[in-house]
C-alpha cells in the first residue's frame, strides 16, 4: 500500500510538471464552496471499510456478504490478475529467447536441378537423395539501445496500476450502492411503522367515530369518512411493502445472493448519521481511485508515444545457433557433426508508407483524449462532492424547520380530536389534522433518509477515505 501511495505522488507530481494539469487550478478550486454542517466529525475509516462509521452491523454484515460474492468484484479482480501478469509477459523481452528445434529431412535432387555439383572426374552428379539430421539450439536477444522493451514494461506497469485503482474504483461503487439501497431500505422501515402508528390512531377514531353514530351524535358520513381513512393507510401500507420488497431484492444482486435467500429484518433508520470531513480539492484527488486510474491511462499514453517513436530507428539484434548436424542419424553425436553460427542483424525502417509516423500521431491523439477525460472526472469529482454538501447543509436546516412544522402538527391533530369528542367541531377538521400530521411525519422520515443517502454519497464522493 505504502508503494501505491508512492506511486500515486509520483503520478501527480509528473502530470504537474508535463501535462499541465494542476493547472488545474483552472479545474479544480482551492476550497470547497459548502462545508460539512456539523465540526463533530466521524471517526477516520480503518481500512478503507468506511461502512464501519454506522456502527449498523447488519450494514457490516452485507457489506461483506458483497464483498466476497458481487460478480463486477470478481471480474475485475480477474482483470487485476491480467494485467499483472501482461507486466511479466513485457518483462520476458529483457531476456534472450532460446528455441530447440530439431529437424528431420530428406530430399531429392533431380538431374536437372539448376546447380549442379562437379565430381572430380569431371562429371556431374546425377540424381541423389539428400538426408539431414540436425539437432540445433537457436538464440536471439534484440539490444534495447532506444529502450522500446523498457518502455513497454513500463507502460504495462502504468497499465497494471490502473487496472487496480480501477479494483478501487469497483469496490467503493458496491459498497456504497449496497449502503445506499439498505438506507433506503430502512427509510421505507420506518416510513412504515409511521404508517402503523397512523393505522392506530385511525383505528382509535374510527371506534370513537362509531360510538357516537350509536348514540345519534352523528351522522353515517363521519363513519364512513373514518372508514375511508382506514382503507387509505392500508393500501400505503400495501405500496410500502411492495417498495421493500424490490429493494430487498436489489442488495440480493449486489451482494451476490440468489433472490430466494435475501431476507432482511425491518428497523428504522439510525438516529445520529456520522458527519463526514472534507479536506481541501487536492487532497481529495489523491484519494478518489477513479482519478488515479485516469491519472495511470495518461502516463501510459505519454510512453506509447514514445514507443511508437522507437519504430522510426533501426533495431538490432544479436542471433546465434550451435548445434548438431549430419546425414547419417549414427554419426550425429560425433564432435564431427558439431555447428554453430553467431552473427547480427541491423533492421533499418527506410519507407513504410509513413505507418510508423502515423502511429505516433495516433498515440498523441490518444493521450490527448484521456488527457481531456481526466480533467473531466476532475470537474466532476468537485461537483459530486459540493452537490453532497450543499444537499447535506440544506437538509440539516430543512430537517429542523420540519421538526417544528410536525410538532405544530401534532398539537393540532390533538386539539382538533379533543373539540371533536366534546362536539365542538366536525370530524372534517379530525381528518384534517391527521392527514396533515401523517404527511409531515411521512416528510421527515424522507428528509431523514436522503440525509443518510446524501452522506453515502459525500463518502462515495472523497473516495471512501479521510
Amino acid at each position: 500500500m505504502k508503494r501505491f501511495n508512492i506511486y500515486i505522488i509520483g503520478a501527480l507530481l509528473w502530470l504537474h510538471a508535463s501535462l499541465g494539469f494542476a493547472q488545474s487550478g483552472d479545474i479544480a478550486a482551492e476550497k470547497w464552496k459548502w462545508q460539512s454542517a456539523s465540526s463533530q466529525t466521524a471517526a477516520i475509516p480503518k481500512d478503507n471499510q468506511w461502512w464501519k462509521v454506522f456502527n449498523d452491523s447488519t450494514l457490516d454484515s452485507l457489506i461483506e456478504l458483497g464483498l466476497a460474492n458481487n460478480l463486477d468484484l470478481k471480474a475485475i479482480m480477474s482483470r487485476l490478475d491480467e494485467a499483472r501478469t501482461r507486466v511479466k509477459v513485457a518483462q520476458s523481452y529483457y531476456l534472450p529467447s532460446v528455441r530447440l528445434s530439431p529437424y528431420v529431412a530428406t530430399q531429392n535432387l533431380a538431374p536437372n536441378r539448376p546447380v549442379a555439383i562437379q565430381l572430380q572426374d569431371g562429371q556431374q552428379l546425377s540424381r541423389f537423395t539428400l538426408n539431414t539430421y540436425q539437432i540445433p539450439l537457436d538464440v536471439s536477444y534484440e539490444l534495447d539501445i532506444w529502450q522500446r522493451i523498457g518502455k513497454q514494461v513500463q507502460v504495462n506497469q502504468l497499465l497494471a496500476q490502473a487496472t487496480e485503482a480501477e479494483q478501487q474504483t469497483v469496490r467503493l461503487i458496491v459498497t456504497s450502492e449496497i449502503a445506499r439501497i439498505y438506507l433506503l431500505l430502512r427509510t421505507t422501515d420506518t416510513e412504515k411503522f409511521v404508517l402503523e402508528r397512523s393505522m392506530k390512531l385511525r383505528d382509535s377514531t374510527l371506534a370513537v367515530v362509531q360510538e357516537r353514530f350509536k348514540a345519534g351524535l352523528i351522522t353515517q358520513m363521519d363513519v364512513q369518512r373514518a372508514e375511508t381513512e382506514v382503507a387509505n393507510i392500508r393500501v400505503q401500507l400495501q405500496g410500502i411493502q411492495r417498495s421493500r420488497t424490490e429493494l430487498e431484492l436489489s442488495i440480493g444482486v449486489l451482494t451476490g445472493v440468489p433472490s430466494a435467500s435475501i431476507f432482511i429484518n425491518e428497523a428504522p433508520l439510525p438516529e445520529n448519521l456520522p458527519v463526514v470531513p472534507v479536506t481541501t480539492p487536492a487532497q481529495v484527488l489523491l484519494r478518489r481511485p477513479d482519478l488515479l486510474q485516469s491519472e495511470r491511462l495518461v502516463e501510459a499514453a505519454n510512453e506509447q508515444i514514445k514507443i511508437n517513436k522507437t519504430a522510426l530507428r533501426p533495431r538490432l539484434s544479436l542471433v546465434g545457433s550451435a548445434g548438431l548436424i549430419s546425414q547419417e542419424p549414427g554419426n550425429l553425436l560425433s564432435a564431427n557433426s558439431a555447428t554453430y553460427l553467431l552473427g547480427a542483424s541491423v533492421s533499418v525502417p527506410i519507407y513504410e508508407g509513413n505507418r510508423n509516423r502515423n502511429n505516433v500521431l495516433i498515440a498523441q491523439h490518444q493521450a490527448q483524449a484521456i488527457s481531456a477525460t481526466y480533467q473531466q472526472r476532475v470537474l466532476t469529482a468537485g461537483r459530486e462532492i459540493e452537490t453532497a454538501l450543499a444537499n447535506l447543509q440544506i437538509l440539516s436546516e430543512q430537517i429542523n424547520s420540519q421538526q417544528q412544522a410536525l410538532e405544530s402538527a401534532r398539537r393540532t391533530r390533538l386539539y382538533a380530536h379533543e373539540l371533536y369528542v366534546k362536539g365542538l367541531t366536525t370530524f372534517l377538521e379530525v381528518v384534517d389534522a391527521e392527514r396533515t400530521t401523517l404527511e409531515l411525519e411521512r416528510q421527515a422520515v424522507n428528509l431523514k433518509g436522503q440525509q443518510a443517502i446524501y452522506t453515502i454519497s459525500l463518502i462515495k464522493a472523497i473516495g471512501g477515505s479521510w
